[in-house]
């Protein structure tokens, strides 16, 4: 039989001793961690260009979190002369032990000019209160809107 190294024995018993100190030691119950919220963005929104608005969603999960919700959008898309920026909010109540998940949608006005068909950038945030934030940053395409009748 070969004879065990002192260090390695020593560091053993020492990452033993930590385990059952934290309540880490074999057989003992370990809580999972709670379920942070997330948001996402569709890859293709609305623009219509006689309102001036842009028009765009997606879905957003709570996670463990419980309170007021709502959306938060920036809609900022490169135009020939400058940029067009509009903010706007989607709201969705609340995040509830019934409603934990859902789609969001959020109709942005352009703080001036108008939002066209093409690529733009959203920063969606979920903010479910009191104090909750989560932020995506995602690419979407606007395509024209299409009024119906």
């Amino acid at each position: 039989m070969n004879p065990v190294r002192q260090p390695v024995l020593a560091a053993g018993l020492t990452a033993l001793a930590t385990a059952a100190t934290l309540g880490l030691a074999p057989g003992a119950a370990v809580a999972a961690p709670a379920a942070s919220p997330r948001i996402s963005v569709n890859w293709f929104g609305a623009a219509d260009v006689r309102a001036h608005t842009a028009t765009v969603g997606g879905r957003f999960d709570c996670g463990a979190e419980r309170g007021l919700a709502y959306i938060e959008v920036h809609l900022e898309q490169r135009a020939r002369r400058g940029t067009v920026t509009g903010f706007g909010f989607g709201v969705i109540g609340a995040c509830t032990d019934e409603r934990t998940a859902g789609t969001w949608t959020a109709t942005i006005p352009a703080d001036q000019g108008a939002f066209r068909p093409g690529p733009a950038t959203t920063i969606a945030r979920l903010v479910v209160e009191p104090n909750s934030l989560t932020e995506t940053t995602e690419r979407v395409r606007l395509h024209p809107h299409c009024a119906r009748p």
